[in-house]
């Protein structure tokens, strides 16, 4: 009889999602109604034919099972939102990759009231494939943020945020990386151009800091529109222009680093074809760092349908693509001193089945291959996943 940790765990992941399915008691509501705690569960299992996102093509089979506590809050002025959550994973032939992630989170909100917003502080740990280093890597990552909205006159309102982040890393694979902390504010004017929409002007200031003692600044301009994007598309789309300026360097002999200009997007739209048809969009291309401190210029993008076939029954498919720019020291090639380059390619597809109102299943599968100059980093992962979930 197998006995080994990924069994043991999916075992115990079952026993929690049939206990999940039990009375309506796990369910809490105090203060007639203004203070609900719900309690949801989840097992999954299947296959990843690469685990480390590189041409080592290292496969295993994975069994995942998350256990969640959640207290919401809907009374007086500010409203609260509290998580607790515990994910379990567990690998059948590399066990070094299992993990045990928690994550904690709470929201403060205002929504009534002349100025509005929220207050968020969350800890994650979280263990994934990094495909822009090609490892699998766990690490924290802490981030607390403000977002106000305050209209001024007519049709005429601000809105602003301030975030910070750190992303700490705790396990490598055995190679260095470096951790990283942001600083961001956004400030836009909003001018409502009708019911359905608003045009907005916004610029963004970024301070990104690496454990590598190197650091840069982005600065940036966009304009956008929230609301009825056109037709009958409704979300966000805005479109800019960044500067990137980096300082310092690894190395104290390479030579200073220029500046980096470049168009940035982000953009999220959906469209109901009919009632049981809808599609949804995205797009993206902005500057990050990665966990080599090397500077990227990313674009992104994806397109996603889902069909409901009855009130049970669902259906989902998507593509998405995209291209990676490595700058700086850390995103050369060693053997040829040349930029790294990188293109995706994704596909995905999934079946979902409500057995009642507190148990889903669903089935999905996903495909990804990706094209780079670094012949370590070109690779093809597809994966294949059995979930079960149920929320109380």
């Amino acid at each position: 009889m197998i006995r080994s940790a990924p069994f043991r765990g999916a075992a115990a992941a079952i026993a929690a999602v049939a206990a999940l399915a039990g009375p309506a008691r796990a369910l809490v509501t105090l203060n007639d109604g203004t203070d609900k705690i719900y309690v949801s569960g989840t097992f999954s299992m299947g296959y990843d034919t690469n685990i480390s996102a590189s041409s080592d093509n290292t496969s295993d089979m994975v069994t995942s099972a998350s256990m969640s506590l959640q207290y919401q809050r809907r009374a007086g002025l500010i409203g609260v939102n509290a998580n607790v959550n515990f994910a379990l994973s567990q690998f059948l032939k590399n066990t070094t990759y299992n993990s045990l992630n928690p994550t904690y989170s709470i929201e403060f909100d205002k929504t009534t009231g002349r100025t509005t917003g929220t207050l968020n502080i969350n800890a994650v740990r979280s263990s994934q494939t990094d495909a822009a280093v090609n490892l699998y890597t766990t690490s924290w990552n802490y981030t607390a943020g403000l977002n106000i909205h305050y209209p001024i006159i007519d049709r005429y309102s601000m809105a602003g945020s301030f975030t910070y982040g750190l992303l700490d890393y705790t396990q490598t694979s055995g190679q260095p990386l470096s951790n990283l902390s942001t600083y961001a504010s956004n400030l836009s004017l909003f001018y409502i151009l009708s019911d359905e929409r608003d045009l907005f002007l916004g610029s963004t200031y970024r301070v990104s800091q690496s454990s590598s003692n190197t650091s840069s600044t982005d600065e940036g301009l966009n304009v956008g529109i929230h609301g009825k994007v056109f037709w009958e598309f409704n979300g966000s789309l805005n479109v800019g222009y960044m500067v990137r300026k980096p300082q310092g360097v690894a190395d104290p002999e390479a030579p200073p680093l220029g500046s980096y200009h470049d168009i940035t997007a982000n953009a999220s739209v959906n469209w109901n074809a009919n009632r049981k048809l809808a599609f949804t969009g995205s797009l993206s291309k902005d500057f990050s760092t990665t966990a080599t401190d090397a500077t990227t210029d990313t674009l992104a993008a994806s397109l996603d349908a889902t069909y409901s076939v009855n009130a049970r029954l669902s259906a989902g498919t998507g593509i998405g693509g995209g291209e990676t720019r490595f700058f700086g020291p850390g995103g050369l090639l060693a053997a040829t001193n040349q930029e790294r380059i990188d293109y995706y390619f994704t596909w995905n597809a999934s079946v979902s089945y409500s057995f009642s109102e507190r148990l889903h299943a669903s089935l999905s599968y996903a495909y990804f291959k990706n094209w780079s100059n670094l012949g370590f980093a070109t690779f093809v992962r597809n994966t294949l996943t059995l979930s079960l979930s149920s929320r109380w």
